[in-house]
């Protein structure tokens, strides 16, 4: 009967030194690189869910006073509304609603971008501008499910490298080719 608490055989392997590549095989962080556009896909997505809630906090706003002002001339037969109501809603309304106007828009700019392999850093902003979206409660989870998704993708060493090559001017194919590509064999440098 074996023992399970004792340590395994030595492997003579296991202290091998790792076979030589003379150039750093990119392959390895196709996961990360391929996600990249899933991210911006999704970055535009929020920011369209984003410019529509803003869009309809903005109409508020406008619409709010109209609607306190023809209640007041109504009389219908309620209390008037406290003073200054209509001074506080506009603003939440308004203030609300330009903040994720502007959200909205950096993100869409940025998902765009970042399709490409461009602006990485926008698209950083982008996920953290979205955090405004939690004074609208409506896109709150989304927002935040992003940030922490799309912040474990961009700052990947394998993304940044794709990044780097986007700022170069290397297409978005090209990049995706390039991080797909097989490993080259490893063994010792040629010798020639």
């Amino acid at each position: 009967m074996s023992n399970p608490y004792q340590p395994s055989s030595f492997d003579p392997k296991q202290f091998q030194d790792m076979p030589y590549s003379p150039v750093p095989v990119p392959s390895g962080g196709f996961g990360w690189v391929s996600q990249v556009r899933i991210v911006s896909v999704l970055n535009c997505v929020q920011g369209a869910l984003e410019l529509a809630l803003g869009a309809m906090l903005v109409a508020m706003a406008v619409f709010v006073p109209y609607a306190i002002q023809m209640q007041k001339a109504g009389g219908n037969g309620g209390p008037p509304p406290p003073a200054g109501m209509e001074m506080m809603l506009t603003a939440g309304y308004g203030g609300i609603g330009a903040g994720l106007l502007i959200s909205g828009l950096v993100r869409i700019v940025a998902g765009i971008q970042n399709f490409r392999f461009r602006g990485r850093v926008l698209g950083i902003v982008s996920f953290c501008l979205g955090l405004v979206s939690m004074l609208g409660c409506y896109c709150a989870p989304t927002s935040i499910a992003l940030l922490v998704y799309g912040l474990m993708v961009y700052l990947n060493p394998a993304v940044v490298a794709a990044f780097d090559m986007g700022a170069q001017g290397m297409g978005g194919n090209a990049i995706l080719a390039n991080f797909a590509a097989p490993q080259p064999p490893a063994g010792p440098p040629p010798s020639g």
